[in-house]
C-alpha cells in the first residue's frame, strides 16, 4: 500500500502542478465521452434501420408468398370441386422454395390450425431443420385473429442467432384454415452491425488519441511561453534581477513577456534604490556609532572622574555627576548595540561556535541577573527535562538572548516567580522564560521587535534598556536560523521561547510548547 500511496502522491503532485496534463486529460476526457456518445446513438441508428429493412422485405417476401400459395390451393379445385390436397400441398411448398430469395430464410411450415372440422385433413408439413419450437402460440393467435395481414415476432434461434418469424394464414378448399410461418435468421444482419460497431470503436480510438496529440501540441506551444516566463520570474526571484524574456512577434506571447520585462525593469530599479538607501542609512549608522565612540571615550573618562570626586561635591553637583554616570553608561550600551543591530542588518553577523550544553548557558543567565532578582524578590526557576547534551551554538548570543528575556520578566513579573525551561529533540532545541506579570495585549505583542518600542514608554524600568534589546535578540536568532515566538495575556503574564535547529536542519518544532507549561501539564 506504501508504493500505490507514493504514486497516487506524485501522480497528485504532477496533476496540480501541470496545466498541460490537466488541458490533455480533460480533452481525452470529453471526446471519450463524445465518442460514446456518438457511437451509441449511430450504432443505434445503423442496428435499428438494418433491422427495420430486413424487416419489411421480409413481410413484402411473405405477403407475396402467401398470395401465391393461396392462389394455388385456389386453382387446384377441379371441375367437379374436388382437390388432391397432398399434391396441392406439394406443389405450394415448390411454389414458396421458388418465390422466396430473401436470405436468411431458415424453413418455412403449413401448420393446421387446431379445433377445425373439415372434409378433408392436410398434412402439416415444413421445410427441413425447421426450428419449430420458436413459433410462439402467441404468434399463432395473433395469426389466427387476424388473417389479413402478416405477423411478425423477433425469435432466437437455436445458438443464440437472432431471427424473425412471420405468418399468415391460409385457406385449404375442404380442408380448413392453416397457418404458414417462415422463419428468418439475421446472422447477416448481426455481423454486418458488429462490423460498424468495430469500425465506430476503432475510429473512436484513433479519434481520441489524434485528439489528445492535437491539445499536447498546442497546448505545449501555448503554454512554453508561460513557462518560459514562470521560469525567468523564478531566476529574477532568486536575485538575478538582469534577467529577462526575449520578445519574438506581437501576439499575446510576445505582449505577455513585453509586461514582464517592464515590470522587471520597474522592480529592479525600485530595489536598486532602496538597496542603496538601505546601504547608506546602515552606513551612516555605522559611521556615527564609531565617531561617536572617540568623544564617548573622553567623555566617559571625564565622567568617571567626576563620579570618583563625587563626595568632595556640593550636593547639586555630586547628584549631576551621579547621573551623568548613569546617562554615559547608557549612551555606551546604546552605542554597542546600535553597531550590533547595523551589523546585523548588513549581513555582516558571524556566528562563533562552540560545542556547549543548552541547559548550563540557562542557568549561567540566571545566575548572571540572580542579584537583581533577588533585589526585586523574584524567584527564578530552571526546568530541563532535555538540553543537557551538547550541541553547537554561539554560545555569546545566546546568552544575549536569555539575559534580556530575563530582564523583560523582571521589569514586567512584578516580582511573581519566572520560569526558564529548556528542551531539545533531534531538530532542535528550545529555550523558554515565562512570567506572570502585567502581560501584554495583541497588538502589543504584534509590536514588541519594533526598534525603540515599548509597551509602556511611562513605566519605570528597573534595568535600563534601550529598547532595541528584542530587535537585537530577534537578528541573533536569524543568524543561527531560529525564530522567537512570544505568547502573552494581559495580566497573566507572558513567555518568548527561542528555538535554534540543530546543524544540518532546515525544517523543525520546537520541543516546548507555548507556553511550555500547558504542554508539559497537559
Amino acid at each position: 500500500m506504501t508504493i500505490f500511496r507514493r504514486i497516487a502522491r506524485r501522480f497528485r503532485s504532477y496533476w496540480l502542478s501541470s496545466l498541460r496534463l490537466r488541458m490533455v486529460a480533460v480533452s481525452l476526457g470529453l471526446s471519450l465521452v463524445a465518442v460514446v456518445i456518438l457511437g451509441g446513438v449511430l450504432s443505434y441508428t445503423i442496428e435499428r434501420n438494418l433491422f427495420e429493412s430486413r424487416r419489411n422485405q421480409i413481410i413484402a417476401e411473405t405477403q407475396a408468398v402467401s398470395g401465391s400459395v393461396q392462389a394455388q390451393f385456389d386453382g387446384a379445385i377441379d371441375a367437379r370441386g374436388f382437390i388432391d390436397v397432398e399434391g396441392a400441398n406439394a406443389l405450394a411448398q415448390n411454389t414458396i422454395r421458388a418465390t422466396t430469395n430473401s436470405p436468411g430464410l431458415s424453413g418455412f411450415a403449413l401448420l393446421r390450425v387446431p379445433g377445425q372440422t373439415s372434409d378433408q385433413v392436410m398434412t402439416s408439413t415444413s421445410s427441413v431443420n425447421f426450428p419449430v419450437d420458436v413459433v410462439s402460440a402467441n404468434l399463432r393467435t395473433a395469426i389466427h385473429d387476424d388473417r389479413a395481414n402478416v405477423h411478425v415476432q423477433s425469435v432466437e434461434l437455436p445458438g443464440g442467432i437472432p431471427g424473425i418469424a412471420t405468418g399468415t394464414n391460409i385457406d385449404v378448399p375442404t380442408a380448413g384454415r392453416y397457418d404458414l410461418v417462415f422463419v428468418y435468421t439475421l446472422a447477416d444482419v448481426a455481423q454486418n452491425l458488429a462490423f460498424v460497431q468495430y469500425a465506430l470503436g476503432i475510429g473512436g480510438i484513433l479519434f481520441v488519441a489524434f485528439t489528445g496529440l492535437i491539445v499536447w501540441t498546442v497546448s505545449t506551444r501555448a503554454i512554453r511561453p508561460i513557462m518560459m516566463t514562470a521560469a525567468t520570474a523564478e531566476r529574477f526571484a532568486a536575485g538575478n534581477l538582469g534577467e529577462r524574456i526575449s520578445v519574438e512577434g506581437h501576439d499575446v506571447s510576445a505582449t505577455l513577456a513585453t509586461s514582464f520585462n517592464r515590470m522587471a525593469e520597474s522592480i529592479e530599479g525600485q530595489i536598486t534604490t532602496l538597496a542603496t538607501l538601505s546601504t547608506l542609512q546602515q552606513q551612516f549608522v555605522s559611521d556615527v556609532s564609531h565617531e561617536l565612540r572617540t568623544p564617548l571615550t573622553t567623555i566617559k573618562l571625564a565622567t568617571s572622574m567626576l563620579y570618583q570626586n563625587r563626595k568632595s561635591f556640593d550636593k547639586d553637583t555630586k547628584r549631576a555627576a551621579e547621573l551623568l554616570e548613569v546617562q554615559v553608561a547608557r549612551f555606551e550600551n546604546l552605542l554597542g548595540e546600535l553597531l550590533e543591530l547595523s551589523r546585523i542588518d548588513a549581513g555582516a553577523a558571524d556566528l562563533e561556535s562552540e560545542q556547549v550544553s543548552p541547559a548550563s548557558v540557562a542557568q549561567a543567565c540566571i545566575d548572571n541577573v540572580a542579584t537583581l532578582a533577588a533585589t526585586h524578590k523574584t524567584p527564578i526557576t530552571l526546568h530541563a527535562p532535555g538540553g543537557h547534551g551538547v550541541v553547537e551554538l554561539d554560545a555569546r548570543r545566546i546568552r544575549r538572548i536569555l539575559l534580556n528575556f530575563l530582564s523583560n520578566a523582571i521589569d514586567h513579573g512584578e516580582g511573581k516567580p519566572i520560569e526558564v525551561w529548556v528542551d531539545s529533540n533531534a531538530d532542535a532545541v528550545s529555550f523558554a522564560v515565562r512570567d506572570h506579570g502585567v502581560g501584554m495585549t495583541e497588538t502589543e505583542v504584534d509590536r514588541v521587535f519594533d526598534r525603540f518600542w515599548r509597551a509602556d514608554p511611562s513605566r519605570q524600568r528597573k534595568t535600563g534598556g534601550t529598547g532595541l534589546g528584542l530587535a537585537i535578540a530577534a537578528g541573533d536568532a536569524r543568524v543561527h536560523g531560529g525564530v522567537i515566538d512570544v505568547w502573552s495575556r494581559p495580566n497573566e503574564g507572558a513567555c518568548f521561547r527561542l528555538t535554534l535547529p540543530r546543524a544540518g536542519v532546515t525544517e523543525f518544532v520546537s520541543p516546548l510548547g507555548l507556553p511550555p507549561e500547558e504542554e508539559t501539564h497537559a
